[in-house]
């Protein structure tokens, strides 16, 4: 055999093994992740039946299945550029009852989904202090179908950095999906999506 087919011959060797591992290694990244969801999930549905803090205390019983969610899907779990707002104006959010609440406008998060470019803004709540406590509500396509009208909530934590991860498989809906005795801020306008984000929980009580 031709020593120079024998040289390639070798390098597709390596290069399929190469990806062969790679491959299996990525297999085994999301199993590890979707198993982390599922426990995740297991927990909340937990606290929910169980905690004197679960809005299902006061206005029914929790079913045997839990709550509802979308399968999990690491599409959803997305890399974030964070711009922090050198003015920090404040605006009023309403809430589910009719109230209102105020928060700074602290920051941007900029992410890509499908190759699209997209953002969430990033609120503070007024007079809680220098901590940044952040407040994310978002609506998107499914909202009002088969996710909650009010739309969704997720939980950011950061100090300095400039690039977080978003993972919409743990977008939840708040306390007034559950029992309407419970005050929720709607989601600002900017924070609208387009597109249907289907990850997270649904409707309680929904197929």
């Amino acid at each position: 055999m031709n020593k120079n087919l024998k040289v390639f011959g070798a390098s597709l060797a390596v290069v399929a093994a190469f990806f062969y591992f790679i491959s299996n290694q990525i297999e085994e990244d999301n199993a590890e992740y979707l198993s982390a969801i599922e426990k995740k999930r297991a927990e909340i549905d937990e606290f929910m039946r169980t905690s004197d803090q679960s809005p299902f205390q006061d206005s029914l019983t929790m079913n045997d299945s839990g709550l509802n969610y979308y399968p999990p899907n690491p599409k959803y779990r997305v890399q974030a550029v964070i711009n922090r707002l050198e003015v920090r104006d404040q605006m009023i959010i309403p809430t589910s009852d009719g109230k209102k609440q105020r928060y700074e406008k602290f920051a941007y998060a900029e992410f890509k989904l499908e190759g699209e470019r997209y953002k969430l803004l990033l609120l503070r709540r007024v007079g809680f202090g220098q901590d940044e406590v952040i407040f994310t509500a978002f609506a998107d396509a499914t909202s009002g179908e088969s996710t909650y009208g009010g739309g969704r909530y997720l939980d950011l934590s950061f100090k300095n950095a400039r690039q977080i991860t978003i993972d919409f498989n743990l977008a939840y809906n708040p306390y007034c999906a559950y029992n309407a005795s419970f005050s929720c801020p709607l989601p600002p306008p900017e924070n609208v999506l387009t597109i249907p984000i289907l990850a997270g929980e649904k409707n309680y009580g929904e197929g």
